[in-house]
């Protein structure tokens, strides 16, 4: 009888071992090391520098939250490294959004590295091992200020003629793979302009941000585009294909009764990320058969509808152009919460 208990304790033990090996190669490991932060153009140190730890291992995929631990007058702050992997992004108003990667050494490396470095600059490559840093080890982190640069947008019909009054978005965004703290850094206000007469209007990008461009028109497919991506950055040419619209009615009703839900709030082009609702986006509420009043929506790729209810989960949904009708709502069903 005791031996299917030993087998379960042996199980037990078997799996928390294995836990423990793979908990031991991403990094359950922790070291004291210092940050020095300074100034790309002319070396001065650069103090109230966020930095933010994100742990690259289990249970710590998140930045910590609460108050970043900030940069002294010289540039330093004294940190200690709670794994192996490990992300640092390091943030300050004026300069680039910059992340220092420390890794683990490869595995199965003839000469595996040792703890000696004590002082490191790792700018630009801005990662290092965890196995060559030496305890209170200095990282010497090289922050380039943002530079601005003018960027000018002409936008066109599918014809070929430039378009006058066209809104153009211009949105900025820091550019770290687990940033987490838009909000708390300080980003430049986002710029909004219409088009001369010419089709065109100049905005301005920051070199070292993430910069989104909107462009969009009453009856035109709107257009989001990446400056990081796009061929020609001082110049970039934005053609608005126009669209059809089409009359239809939304019905929202309860997903698990079929109730009809009233005063439940529809939208399309709903405003998300702080950029305001597209020209052909609107806003209604149901009536007691959980109808729309008749709205216009637009054939367009991704049509997506938001419909929500105090007492439900919001819900956004793709909708088909093609079943879009007056005669026929279409029906959106929320979950209760």
């Amino acid at each position: 009888m005791l031996f299917p208990q030993f087998l379960k304790v042996v199980g037990r033990c078997t799996r928390w071992v294995a836990l423990g090996a793979v908990l031991g190669a991403v990094g359950c490991v922790s070291k004291p090391i210092q940050i020095h932060t300074i100034d790309a153009a002319n070396g001065a140190p650069i103090a109230d520098v966020d930095v933010r730890q994100h742990g690259a291992r289990f249970f710590r995929f998140m930045p910590k939250k609460g108050k970043a631990p900030k940069t002294n007058a010289d540039g330093r702050i004294d940190l200690v490294l709670d794994a192996k992997g490990t992300n640092l992004a390091l943030l300050r108003t004026g300069y680039v959004p910059t992340q220092v990667v420390i890794v683990p050494e490869p595995q199965g490396r003839a000469n595996p590295a040792k703890p000696t470095a004590t002082e490191v600059d790792i700018s630009p490559a801005n990662y290092v091992e965890f196995e060559s840093l030496a305890d209170g080890a200095v990282i010497t982190v090289r922050l380039s200020a943002i530079v601005d640069e003018p960027v000018r947008v002409c936008v066109r019909n599918d014809q070929g003629v430039l378009l006058a009054d066209a809104e153009v978005v211009l949105e900025s965004a820091l550019f770290l793979l687990k940033d987490g703290s838009e909000s708390e850094w300080g980003l430049p206000p986002m710029q909004r302009a219409v088009t001369d007469r010419t089709g065109c209007v100049t905005m301005t990008a920051y070199r070292g941000l993430r910069n989104f461009l909107y462009v969009r028109m009453l009856g035109c497919e709107t257009q989001r585009i990446s400056l990081e991506r796009a061929a020609e950055r001082a110049t970039v040419q934005v053609v608005l294909r126009k669209v059809e619209s089409k009359p239809t009615i939304i019905r929202v009703i309860d997903m698990k009764t079929g109730v009809p839900i009233k005063g439940a709030d529809v939208e399309i082009g709903k405003k998300f990320d702080g950029i305001a609702r597209d020209p052909n986006g609107w806003s209604v509420k149901t009536d007691a058969n959980g109808c729309t009043p008749v709205v216009l929506v637009q054939n367009i790729q991704d049509l997506v509808v938001t419909a929500s209810s105090e007492k439900y989960l919001m819900k956004r949904t793709l909708m088909n152009w093609s079943l879009a009708s007056v005669t026929k709502p279409f029906e959106i069903e929320l979950h209760p919460k």
